[in-house]
This record gives C-alpha cells, sequence and structure tokens, in this order.
C-alpha cells in the first residue's frame, strides 16, 4: 500500500534526444537543450526529468554513474 509521502527511488536515468525547443536546465548555461536526462524507478515509471545541453548531460551521466545509477542511453535511437 503506499504511504502519503511515497517518494519512489529511481534507479535508473535514460538518455534521448530533445524533441522539442527548451533551453539547458544547468545553471547560468545559455546553450539549447538537446538532450533529456530521465531519471525512473524500479518499475520504469517516470520519476523526475531535465532538460540539458551535450556537455551538461556528460557531467549529469558521470555524476550519477558514481551515485551508482544504470545509465540508459538511447541518444541514437
Amino acid at each position: 500500500m503506499l504511504q502519503p509521502n511515497f517518494d519512489p527511488a529511481p534507479t535508473t536515468v535514460r538518455i534521448h534526444r530533445c524533441k522539442y525547443v527548451s533551453q539547458c536546465k544547468a545553471r547560468n548555461c545559455s546553450k539549447r537543450a538537446t538532450l533529456i536526462a530521465e531519471k525512473v524507478d524500479t518499475a520504469g515509471r517516470h520519476v523526475r526529468q531535465i532538460e540539458l545541453c551535450e556537455r551538461h548531460c556528460d557531467i549529469a551521466i558521470e555524476r550519477e554513474r558514481a551515485r551508482g545509477l544504470e545509465i540508459c542511453d538511447r541518444r541514437n535511437e
């Protein structure tokens, strides 16, 4: 049964192309976001996402990999 403050822990980060126009959400970055880093839980449900440029996405991938999250890179799909 779900608790009122249920907050699933993400286990995987999916990387895929951003198919809409958005600015990179990294602090003080003015580049266009070309990728989306989406965190999902063990059941594959979306937990959160952020739009990033290529450089900041690579930084996020390394950070999340160091935290022990699985990386599913779908940039070329």
